[in-house]
């Protein structure tokens, strides 16, 4: 919480490395890690974990947090950081990572004007899946290195997400509409129907994209779009992103198992907003 004359902001960041719940065959929390909170007044905060190992379900080598707030220059814009890091990560053999890297800087100008957001260090490092090799092509508008005329920097604004999340959504639903059998696919129809290019983004509403575009490589299963179907284990997500009015989610990881397993487990995700006092 920093302020000037005429106003105050408040800080918001939150970071976790691994997390979740198992459903069966039996029920149990994963225990949530390294994970930490800025305060509203900013600041700086690190938290680091070594090695986990969640009943031979999910584990990982190490991990690390990382949270700051602060004010750029004397009347620059006030600046959020959050970083998410797995090392080693390992879910029931099949899903694997050498790194994971989430990380979100936010700027929110004092003239009140929409807050700037940069996804630049996030990435997969050694993804395996079935003990082959992928590689998450993720999206240049959303990590800021398209082309000048797209982007000229690494930072981008709230429209983006809506039409990044438009394009996403056309892409697996035709993908999944041009296949002579559906058959297994209607959930991904009603996940991701809903963010057709009719819709816009409400004041409250929220607004569903990823960072990454499709998965390239050889692998037991299917996938369309940032989402990996595997057989006798369930689904991953990757780089999911929620867009709020005024705060963001990134989720580099997600997994829904439904195997002899069934759970549900998050790694590398981060949330950050912030407010200032008087509203702008």
């Amino acid at each position: 919480m920093q302020s000037n004359s005429k106003k105050v902001f408040c800080y918001h960041a939150d970071a976790n490395s691994l997390g979740g719940f198992i459903e069966a065959p039996f029920e149990a929390i994963v225990p949530d890690a390294s994970s930490i909170s800025l305060p509203p007044v900013g600041g700086y905060l690190t938290h680091r974990m070594e090695a986990l190992n969640f009943k031979e379900i999910v584990s990982f080598r190490s991990a690390y947090t990382r949270v700051s707030g602060r004010t750029i220059a004397e009347d620059g814009p006030w600046s959020t950081l959050a970083t998410s890091v797995v090392e080693g990560l390992n879910i029931l053999e099949i899903v694997t990572a050498e790194k994971i890297v989430a990380q979100i800087s936010v700027e929110h100008p004092r003239a009140g004007s929409a807050a700037s957001i940069s996804f630049a260090g996030s990435h997969f490092e050694g993804l395996r899946i079935g003990g082959s090799e992928v590689c998450p092509r993720l999206n240049l508008r959303l990590m800021g290195t398209g082309s000048e005329e797209d982007n000229n920097s690494s930072r981008i604004l709230g429209p983006v997400f809506l039409q990044t999340g438009h394009g996403q959504a056309r892409e697996i639903v035709q993908s999944i509409t041009d296949r002579a059998n559906r058959s297994g696919w209607e959930w991904a129809l009603q996940r991701y129907g809903w963010m057709d290019e009719k819709r816009e983004q409400k004041k409250d509403g929220c607004v569903l994209c990823s960072l990454v575009d499709g998965v390239e490589g050889t692998f037991p299963g299917k996938t369309i779009g940032h989402f990996v179907e595997i057989p006798d284990f369930g689904r991953i997500f990757l780089g999911e992103i929620l867009a709020f009015p005024h705060s963001i989610q990134l989720t580099m990881v997600r997994a829904e198992l439904g195997c002899n397993v069934k759970a549900h487990l998050s790694a590398s995700v981060l949330s950050i907003n912030g407010s200032t006092m008087p509203p702008s």
